[in-house]
Parts: structure tokens; sequence; C-alpha cells
């Protein structure tokens, strides 16, 4: 079982396909998989599961860990003896700024857990399914310990996946700065291409913004020497 893993993954951002690179907790969260539907437990297979990709600053394509559906989550919780319990659920309304959240919280199976939307993170025009969707997945990978080995729901990943969007944008934005500031250095202070290697390298977008015209070659003399 390879959970459709491939050698080179293709990156929307560099528009071609890129190497691909294993985590630690993809390993771990592999094994897991394997070993429940060998052993035929829960009633899940193959199809249940999915990579959660996401790319690297030194552009390679890490698998993070492995996603159980919606669906998979349901077939563990009938298979629990100790299952999901909805008399354990509470709606709070307004919660951090004005999110919608269902409380879960049962001490007997000694699980406290939330599902929250809002604005941000729920799009569809289905706020309390999607709410209570996130609380009863995250319970029930507690209940059956896949929590534990680094698995999430698919309704985690929608979130995980999208934080990662916003750090690679953030990250297009920072170095987009930097070499603007720098291409503006290059043209008033006439650096050779080697220094302008050495403070590339070694200085980030505000400190290259800030440097000032007298520092320039005692800057590059110290990289020298340090180097």
């Amino acid at each position: 079982m390879e959970f459709e893993e491939k050698q080179m993954e293709y990156s929307s951002k560099q528009k071609e396909k890129i190497p691909v690179i294993l985590s630690n907790k993809y390993k771990e969260a592999k094994r897991k998989a394997i070993e429940l539907i060998k052993n035929k437990d829960y009633g899940l297979c193959e199809a249940d599961f999915w990579i959660l990709k996401n790319e690297t600053k030194d552009k390679e394509m890490m698998y993070t860990t492995l996603i159980l559906s919606h669906n998979g989550c349901l077939k563990i919780n009938d298979s629990l003896e100790n299952k999901f319990k909805p008399s354990a659920v509470e709606i709070i309304q307004n919660g951090y700024k004005n999110e919608l959240v269902f409380k879960y919280c049962d001490e007997e199976q000694g699980i406290f857990e939330v599902g929250e939307v809002s604005e941000k993170n729920c799009k569809n025009e289905y706020p309390y399914a999607m709410a209570l969707k996130r609380c009863f997945d995250r319970v029930v990978l507690k209940l059956s310990k896949l929590a534990y080995v680094g698995i999430m729901s698919d309704s985690e990943a929608e979130d995980s996946s999208k934080e990662n969007e916003e750090k690679d944008f953030a990250d297009e934005v920072i170095s987009k700065t930097k070499v603007e500031a720098l291409e503006k250095a290059i043209k008033k202070y006439k650096m050779t291409s080697e220094v302008v290697g050495l403070i590339l390298s070694n200085y980030e977008y505000k400190e290259i913004a800030e440097i000032k015209e007298k520092d320039y070659m005692n800057i590059v003399n110290d990289l020298r020497l340090n180097k």
C-alpha cells in the first residue's frame, strides 16, 4: 500500500514536477494506516486515506501526513464500543472573534474537543454542519488513538492547506521585497555581482533596505573575512 505516493509531484507554484520527501510524521501515520487496513480494523481501506502535501522552501514536495476522510471517521465511530456521544455536545454561537463552536466534553471518556468555523475558514453555506463535522472527526480520532500518530481528518486538512498557501504567499512577498530593495542598492551604489551575492545570502530584506551607502563595503569585507 503506497497511498498513491510518487517520486515527483507537480508544483503549481513552480509549474513543473519537483522531488518528493517524506516527513517522519507521514511515515508514522502510514505505518499505522497500513496496520489498520491489514488487520481490517474499523473496516477502513486505502481509499479512505489521502496524502497531505506541502511544498518546502527548498522546492521539494513534502508528504506531511495522511488524511482520513470524514467517511472513514464515520466507519471508525460505528466500530467503537465507546462512541461519539451527541449528548456531550454544546453549541457556542459567539466564540472567539464571533466563531461558531461545537464543544464536546465527556469526563468518562476523558475527551474535551471543539469544532469551530468562521468566515475565514469556512466558505460554504453550511457552517453548522462544518463545525459539527470538525468536532466529530477530532473526537473520533482521539477515541481511536489515531490522532496520536499524526493522522488528521479532511476537515483539519482544509485549514492546514490554507495556512500553507498563506505562508507560501507571505514568503513570495518577502522575497520580492528583498530583491527590490537590493536592486535599488545596486543602481545607487553600483555594486558588483560578488557584493550582491554576499549581501543577498546574508541579509534579510528589511536589513538590506536599511543599509546605508558608507556601510556596504564594510559589510562585504566582514562577510568575506567570516566566510
